[in-house]
This record gives C-alpha cells, sequence and structure tokens, in this order.
C-alpha cells in the first residue's frame, strides 16, 4: 500500500494561512506555532511559573540587628521570601482529524491536483475552526462583563470608557495594541452616530466609512459568526496568550475500498492565557434598542 506523507508541507502552510484567515490570532501573539512528528505527542507546553510578588520593606539599622546579641540569628534585610518555579503542563485539546476520498474514476479532475488544493483547503479549516477556539477563551478568560449596556450614544461610550478605565487601572502596559474587536452593529453605530466625528478625536473618517481608533482601543469590526453567543464586543491586548497546533500526520494512502486515494490528516490544537494576563481582557454586551 502506498504511503505518501505531506506532514511537514502541511505544518509548513499554517503559519501563513493562520495569519491571513484567524481573525484572533494577534491577541495570541501573531502567529501559530507548529508542532509535527514525535513532537506532536507531547503537552503543548511544560512551563515554570512563580507566583511570589516582590515586597519591599524597611532595612534596619537597629545595632541589635545581626550586631552584638544579634549576631547570626538576625538581618537588616527582614523576613526573606524564598522564590521557586512550578511545574506547569499546559495539554492540547482532544484530537481532531480530517478524512477524504479521492475516486480515480469520479473525480472528474486530475487526482495529483486535487490533493494539492485539499490539503491547502485542510490548512484553512483548522485556522478556520481555531477561530472559534480562541473566541471562546477570550470570551471566558475575560476579567469582567461589561452589561446593562445599550447599543446607543451612551451605552457604547460608557462601554468604552469603562474598558480604558479598567484597562488603565489594571496596569495594561499602552505600548502594546489595544484593540476592540465587535460585530458589525457595533461598528455601524460608531459609524453612523456622532461619535465617529473628528471633533470627538475618533480617528474617524466618515467618507470612507473607516474608523481606526475610539477610546484608545483599534476596532476591528468580525462577523456575529465570530462571538460567543451575547458577546459583540471584546476589549484585548495584543499578545495576551500563545496558540499553537500540532500535526502527528498528514497524508495519502491507497485505499482498499475504493480506486483512489484516502486523504487523512490529524491534530491538535493548543491554546494558553496565563491568569496575570486576564486582566487585559474584557468583553461587553450591547443590547439594540427595539425600533418604535
Amino acid at each position: 500500500m502506498a504511503i505518501k506523507l505531506y506532514t511537514k508541507q502541511y505544518a509548513g502552510m499554517l503559519p501563513e494561512l493562520f495569519a491571513k484567515k484567524s481573525a484572533f490570532l494577534r491577541a495570541f501573539g501573531g502567529t501559530i506555532q507548529t508542532i509535527q512528528g514525535a513532537e506532536a505527542k507531547s503537552d503543548f507546553l511544560d512551563l515554570k511559573t512563580t507566583d511570589t510578588d516582590v515586597v519591599i520593606q524597611a532595612y534596619s539599622t537597629n545595632a541589635a540587628v545581626a550586631f552584638g546579641a544579634g549576631t547570626g540569628n538576625t538581618n537588616r534585610f527582614g523576613v526573606r521570601k524564598e522564590v521557586k518555579s512550578t511545574d506547569t503542563q499546559v495539554p492540547f485539546d482532544t484530537p481532531l482529524s480530517i478524512h477524504e476520498g479521492i475516486d480515480s474514476f469520479t473525480v472528474n479532475d486530475i487526482p495529483e491536483q486535487v490533493v494539492a488544493e485539499r490539503l491547502a483547503l485542510h490548512a484553512v479549516a483548522w485556522a478556520e475552526h481555531y477561530d472559534g477556539i480562541m473566541s471562546a477563551l477570550l470570551s471566558t478568560s475575560a476579567s469582567a462583563t461589561l452589561t446593562e449596556t445599550r447599543l446607543s450614544e451612551d451605552g457604547v461610550t460608557n462601554a468604552f470608557a469603562e474598558a480604558r478605565k479598567k484597562f488603565v487601572n489594571n496596569g495594561v502596559s499602552n505600548s502594546i495594541a489595544w484593540v476592540a474587536y465587535v460585530t458589525a452593529d457595533v461598528y455601524n453605530f460608531l459609524i453612523d452616530s456622532k461619535l465617529a466625528t473628528t471633533a470627538k478625536n475618533s480617528s474617524a473618517n466618515v467618507d470612507e466609512q473607516s474608523l481606526y481608533k475610539f477610546k484608545g482601543f483599534e476596532l476591528v469590526e468580525l462577523p456575529d459568526a465570530k462571538f460567543q453567543t451575547g458577546d459583540n464586543v471584546y476589549f484585548v491586548a495584543d499578545g495576551v496568550g500563545v496558540a499553537g497546533v500540532a500535526i502527528p500526520v498528514a497524508r495519502t494512502m491507497d485505499s482498499e475500498d475504493f480506486a483512489g486515494v484516502a486523504l487523512q490528516a490529524a491534530g491538535k490544537l493548543g491554546k494558553y492565557i496565563p491568569d496575570k494576563n486576564k486582566k487585559a481582557i474584557l468583553k461587553a454586551k450591547l443590547v439594540a434598542i427595539p425600533a418604535g
């Protein structure tokens, strides 16, 4: 039985395609980590983390501390805290697969060319599937949900103002891009309402229907399907997490069931957002006001 492995080529296509097709990839460092072959059997990440806070305390100049009667049993630096790391394993998600077949009698095309086209489409499908996983993770990782807000001038202004306030008070660095992923309804409202005027420094060009920033957040318009149910704005700083995909195998093989080849690919998705970075993730549920 003839088997052709495409694992290396398959994995090699993913970073570029993810960059083009994944709406939320910039929130995960802007690139997808690809792991192939035997390495794909391990955990996604092996981390060493420490949650020991830095404590600044008074330095003692007491004559009896570290000198005299205090020699050997006291010190002038204060209480010593031990610093050590904890091993943390981040596993991959449940394995996923793609299984297709190309019958030489019915394909109605050049089989080898179809194989190449299908492998490229597989990579696109991985990217689109991963987008839904990234969206769900951003939604569940949000440190706060801005609710009870209306899709109105006051509601949108209050939501963005509250998000900005939380980012500032949470110490989210403004040297990193702050992004507001918004639905078309929210984006159009900002464009069409008087919020989108240069007088309010919204960086908007109404004539060109382009809005770049509002309240310090870069606006990215996405389809409703990219959001979890009820969500319509994700406020996220770039690079809050990491993402990866493992491809143990991608291959074609002669089929015993029909006159042609089977296309088989298996992969595992990995993603991780450290708890300390969740302060840089918020979401909003802006409710449209019924007409009339």
